[in-house]
């Protein structure tokens, strides 16, 4: 009896239309956090994505709102709490703290000459001898002679101290603009990084219209990238942020000198490996499109004949190429600004 009742359930089930699938997919995933259990259901049902529109889930996020939250929201969070601690730390600072030290020395040493000088105006001034010996004179001076001399070399003294705290002032305004830009370069490519992983869905949808054969009517690439790319994406893309903000702010944990040691062998192994995750990561997104958009998927899916992964890999080079030029260059405009600020 509960062998004929197993089968019924399975019969009905397998009757359902692809939207009471989806619906019925969508009140059982577990959470409670909307954001969860959209990315659960697209990791577990790819191809029930084409249904999502017509079924009208509630607490389904649009696909913008939904690589907003998953990708850029993170990405923005981690930027500015990296900002905040690499800021005021790292190799520029230390510059810093070495000539503010230094100067302080200098000054000191200057306010000693400056009060010696001060002083021996003072005794001859109330001094009743006719000729005085100074070490800036080789010969004997008289009291107006000694009291001209010491004056005029005061006064060089003040004016020495006061360009060299001039061109201190000016190291230290120009040390500290390059470490304002340094820190926001630094803290934003990663945020970049993710912003470019978003905004390339309009450049892949273009293409794969054009690439992809058979295109039905209303198949939306567009929304299928931002999907998939958000679901997938997000626990390699905080990966690959992590690898990002210790590679461009090592010097600020404390592991720039290891990276530096390692040699130049390091790096490519480094940009290696970033590279593979990446390409993995854009693997993964072309599969899961393959099978919402109902293609036929290549023999090999790392291979040239993948044209959803060339576009993908494509799109997302073309547009973080293009806001990483515009970002630096605003981050050189940072810089500029505020070393000639008075």
């Amino acid at each position: 009896m509960e062998s004929v009742f197993q089968d019924e359930a399975v019969f009905t089930e397998v009757e359902l239309s692809p939207q009471d699938q989806l619906k019925l997919q969508w009140q059982q995933q577990p959470g409670f956090m909307p954001f969860l259990r959209q990315k659960n259901l697209l990791d577990q049902h790819a191809e029930l994505l084409p249904y999502v529109s017509p079924a009208a889930l509630s607490g389904w996020s649009t696909p913008v709102l939904f690589a907003l939250q998953g990708l850029v929201l993170i990405a923005a969070v981690l930027s500015l709490a990296n900002w905040q601690i690499t800021r005021h730390a790292g190799a520029l600072e230390d510059e810093i703290a070495a000539l503010q030290a230094n100067t302080q020395t200098e000054i000191k040493r200057e306010e000693v000459i400056i009060a010696a000088t001060e002083a021996e105006i003072s005794r001859i001034s109330n001094s009743a001898k006719p000729l005085f010996k100074l070490h800036l004179s080789a010969t004997p001076l008289t009291r107006e002679q000694a009291l001209q001399v010491l004056k005029s070399s005061l006064v060089e003294s003040h004016r020495s101290e006061d360009q060299f705290k001039e061109r201190m002032a000016a190291q230290e305004q120009e040390l500290r603009a390059r470490q304002s830009a340094l820190a926001l370069a630094n803290s934003g490519t990663p945020l970049i990084f993710s912003l470019a992983l978003v905004l390339a869905a309009g450049f892949f949808s273009s293409g794969a219209q054009r690439d992809v054969s058979r295109t039905k009517p209303g198949r939306r690439f567009r929304d299928y990238y931002l999907y998939f790319a958000t679901a997938e994406g997000l626990w390699p893309s905080l990966v690959l942020l992590a690898f990002l903000h210790i590679a461009l702010s090592r010097s600020a944990y404390g592991v720039g000198e290891l990276f530096a040691s390692v040699g130049p062998l390091f790096w490519v192994v480094f940009l290696l490996g970033f590279y593979f995750l990446l390409l993995r990561y854009f693997v993964m997104v072309s599969r899961d499109i393959y099978k919402a958009a109902e293609l036929r998927p290549p023999v090999n899916e790392w291979g040239f004949d993948n044209r959803i992964l060339f576009r993908i890999h494509n799109s997302f080079l073309l547009v973080f190429a293009g806001m990483e030029a515009v970002f630096l260059g605003l981050c050189f405009a940072v810089y500029v600004t505020q070393n000639h600020l008075a």
